[in-house]
């Protein structure tokens, strides 16, 4: 009699012993991060951002090169490994070795382990986060051969859990936690993460955004003279030095503001009117906007409010615009301002749920916001995979799916002395949408943002 010696027991019927046994095979989960490589090459992203890290090794003992330690790290970030203890079983992984460079021969030639992740998370300097914030600048805008007519940026924060002892981890009252406290400019239409910066757990939303905002304007200005800029944020970036920045820099903004009792008084009669519509409406509902000149106390000269008069049948739920754009009332609040809410938020749950952003365990806070860069640099290269999935099933989806998807795919790998064959399952459901994008990441037009 057979004895069937399995890894997993099961006691389910099925016509014959079922035997499950964890394979000895070249064997890998993760295939499709030959995808998120192919972006990387067009895109020459990871390469870019080592080459901002200054070496402090002996050349003579560098076993594994800066450039494939920012590979490796981002690439495990793009597969949904997060942390750095997970280099030390990816280290074996044929695919992970495949995309950094190496032969995938078994027992030999093994990718970095978690002590080395570590000392270069740790070793990064100040000097090298601020290139390597430059380097997705220049990345962006080498990816508009013709320079656009106008850009809109929405910048938000998000709150990032923190436990330990890490530095500039505070608690938040809003929150009611320990955290950081990061903020991320983004491009409107694409999504593309132009900065993401670590701040304080305790900080106010817009601390600190000025100075990111003036050196921005002034890198998109460089290299685009004309272009028109529009920020657009919530409340809590509504803050004078903000505006100041923007109206100093020639760029349009539409900003969130806190009710008070000035705009409380200026926007009543309003209230009043759509109150009044909404008793007489089916639905108990109704909106009327408008807007009026206001100057508060810290302002040298009045600014444009907009009013939106909301009454809903739980009571009145007014809201105000600043703003210097010359759009009617309605237009610039429904058309313009609250697209805001998924150009700035869906990045940002991309980033914490599909990329687990919020893994900011390091003690040093220069490690934790290395660790935001490599995982805006996988949120660049996923993003270049969902341009390039356009016209398939994926062309909407989110990380989670693009991962699930198209990178955790079952692949066997062989090396020969004339090739190495990556061989794929047979029975794949997204095999054509694999094949298709390939195909559009080799194209020319590939590393251009649509």
């Amino acid at each position: 009699m057979t004895v069937c010696k399995t890894d997993l027991p099961f006691d389910f019927p099925q016509p014959r012993p079922l035997t499950v046994q964890f394979s000895d095979l070249e064997l890998s989960s993760d295939a499709g991060l030959l995808l998120v490589r192919q972006a990387d090459e067009r895109l020459g992203l990871t390469a870019a951002l080592a080459s901002c890290i200054e070496e402090w090794r002996d050349p003579a003992k560098v076993t594994h090169s800066l450039a494939q330690l920012v590979q490796q790290r981002v690439y495990q970030i793009s597969g949904g490994y997060e942390d750095a203890n997970d280099s030390n079983h990816l280290r074996h992984d044929p695919i992970y070795k495949i995309v950094c460079g190496r032969l995938p021969i078994a027992g030999d030639d093994l990718l970095a382990s978690q002590p080395t992740i570590t000392r270069l998370e740790n070793q990064v300097t100040r000097r090298d986060i601020g290139r390597m914030r430059g380097q997705y600048i220049d990345e962006f805008i080498k990816r508009h051969p013709i320079a656009p007519k106008a850009v809109t940026l929405d910048i938000d924060g998000w709150d990032a859990p923190t436990y330990g002892e890490q530095q500039l981890s505070l608690f938040h009252g809003y929150y009611g936690h320990q955290m950081y406290y990061p903020v991320l400019i983004n491009e409107a239409s694409s999504g593309y993460p132009l900065v993401l910066q670590l701040r304080p757990g305790n900080s106010h939303p817009g601390k600190g955004v000025a100075g990111l905002l003036r050196w921005l304007f002034w890198r998109l200005r460089r290299a685009w003279p004309g272009v028109q800029i529009t920020l657009r944020a919530d409340s809590g970036f509504s803050l004078p030095e903000i505006v100041r920045v923007c109206e100093r820099a020639g760029v349009s903004y539409a900003l969130g503001y806190s009710c008070n009792a000035v705009l409380k008084d200026k926007i009543q009669p309003l209230l009043e009117q759509s109150r009044v519509v909404a008793c007489l409406s089916e639905t108990g509902k109704a909106r009327l906007f408008d807007d009026v000149y206001y100057a508060a106390a810290n302002w040298s000269e009045p600014r444009r409010i907009v009013m939106k008069a909301e009454w809903l049948p739980k009571g009145p739920n007014p809201r105000f615009v600043l703003t210097n754009l010359d759009l009617p009332p309605q237009v610039l609040y429904d058309q313009f301002y609250v697209q805001r809410g998924a150009a700035s938020e869906h990045p940002i749950k991309e980033l914490k749920l599909g990329l687990r952003a919020k893994r900011l365990s390091c003690h040093d806070a220069m490690a934790n916001q290395f660790r935001l860069l490599l995982t805006q640099a996988a949120y660049v290269l996923m993003l270049s995979l969902r341009q390039a999935a356009a016209a398939t099933p994926l062309a909407h989806a989110q990380v989670d799916r693009l991962r699930s998807s198209l990178i955790k795919t079952a692949a066997r790998v062989r090396v020969s002395a004339r090739r190495i064959l990556v061989e794929l399952a047979a029975y794949c459901p997204w095999a054509d949408t694999i094949r298709h994008i390939a195909h559009q990441l080799m194209a020319p037009h590939a590393w251009v943002l649509a």
